[in-house]
């Protein structure tokens, strides 16, 4: 519980200087320092300040009951124990090639932050969870913070209510223009004098191709469209793990252009390399998420074993048709699309595994940091894994999201 208390407050600590920071930046806008104003800045800090009094929540509805710290992790070999506050004994499902695999990925070349997390889909047990943070201030357990921008990463969501609703042809042509750093109203609305190259939802998902995903949105999802997905795939809610986790945040406005925004992956929604592997989980397992574990059993002090985990459906995210069609679609990020110079060859994987997922690239200016995730899936006939990898980078940087993934699934899929 003390660890919890620190926790908390490091976060309140956090969330206060990230509140300082926005109530400057609004001082500065109301007295025209910026060049560029934001009309939408006073709505972020009025959603700042909305959620920076609400502190991390110890989850209760885990089966084991136990709320596990990361940190009393220690290895036997090649398994994973944790010792609890009461003696007993907990054995991990850690699974030591990928934990490690995901560990020298992010220290080879250490990065300022960065945290990757590989699941089972179907069972919900976590197989690696690995955290870095080598800048300052220094961020503990970052794989379970929600303190990047999802980026395109959330185009995997969009694409998600767009398949629900039914509205869209995944193989129908877009035309679009611009969009590339950034949307303008005329990207997201269409301009059909500029509007010459062309993309369906696939390759708009496999090429990050803001202005379509933008567009779609605009035309196809409300507000209520994009709050009810989010929620499906756990965005604004608890996520109940074993051990202390963020709440990842999202925020679609009212006003039509900067929410069609949000939903190509424009600012407004954060996670955490946690809830991203669950997102992948989720696609991957014909769109049901289900209750992450960590824990697969318990023993007490005699070693007598008073806990076995079995896995628990958590939630719904889409259909089953929807979520097949959309792990089908992110095969292009992998084939031909942003993600291809490190899944396309797969020297060394067995033959005829299937590999999905998302690559998201955001940047911030203070700090100069640059938000770099892939979250994806894959399978074959002996197995599945989802696996989600955040790097936050400098302007001088040597890794990935998807360089840490690629290496992941490979350990994985070459066994």
């Amino acid at each position: 519980m003390r660890r919890i208390r620190r926790f908390n407050l490091r976060r309140w600590g956090i969330l206060a200087a990230s509140v300082a920071v926005l109530t400057a930046l609004g001082i500065g806008h109301k007295a025209g320092v910026f060049e560029t104003p934001d009309r939408f800045l006073p709505q972020t800090l009025a959603y700042a300040q909305e959620a920076a009094p609400a502190p991390i929540e110890t989850p209760t509805h885990v089966d084991s009951g136990v709320t596990l710290d990361l940190s009393t992790v220690t290895w036997e070999g090649h398994t994973a124990y944790a010792l609890l506050p009461d003696g007993r004994r907990a054995k991990l499902s850690l699974d030591w090639e990928i934990q490690k695999t995901i560990e020298n990925s992010l220290s080879e070349h250490p990065v300022p932050h960065g945290g990757g997390v590989a699941i089972e889909p179907h069972t919900g047990r976590i197989l690696a969870i690995v955290s870095a943070s080598n800048d300052k201030p220094h961020i503990e357990d970052y794989a379970v913070r929600a303190l990047a921008p999802s980026a395109s990463t959330f185009k995997l969501v969009t694409a998600a209510a767009l398949l629900e609703k039914g509205s869209v042809d995944p193989q129908a042509r877009v035309c679009y223009s611009g969009g590339q750093s950034m949307l303008t109203e005329s990207d997201v609305r269409g301009n059909p004098q500029s509007d010459r190259t062309c993309a369906t939802l696939e390759q708009a998902i496999g090429h990050s191709i803001n202005a379509v995903m933008a567009r779609l949105a605009y035309q196809h999802l409300g507000r209520e469209d994009l709050e009810r997905i989010a929620l499906k795939f756990a965005f604004n809610r608890e996520i109940p793990t074993e051990f202390v986790t963020d709440v990842s945040h999202a925020e679609f406005v009212d006003d039509d252009i900067e929410r069609a925004k949000t939903a190509a992956g424009f600012w407004h929604v954060n996670l955490s390399p946690m809830h991203g592997a669950l997102i992948a989980a989720a696609i991957e397992n014909h769109g049901v998420m289900m209750t992450p574990t960590i824990i697969d059993e318990i023993t007490d002090a005699s070693g007598q074993t008073v806990y076995t985990a079995k896995p628990r459906p958590w939630l719904v995210s889409m259909s089953p048709a929807s979520a097949d069609t959309l792990a089908k679609l992110g095969e292009n990020t992998t084939r031909e699309g942003t993600a291809r110079s490190m899944f396309s060859g797969r020297k060394g994987w067995r033959p005829g595994v299937r590999v999905g997922g998302k690559t998201g690239t955001l940047s911030n200016k203070r700090p100069l940091y640059t938000f770099n995730w892939f979250i994806g899936w894959g399978d074959d006939s002996k197995g599945r894994i989802a696996v989600s990898a955040l790097v936050v980078n400098t302007e001088k940087w040597w890794i990935k999201g998807s360089h840490v993934a690629a290496r992941a699934m490979k350990t994985y899929f070459s066994r």
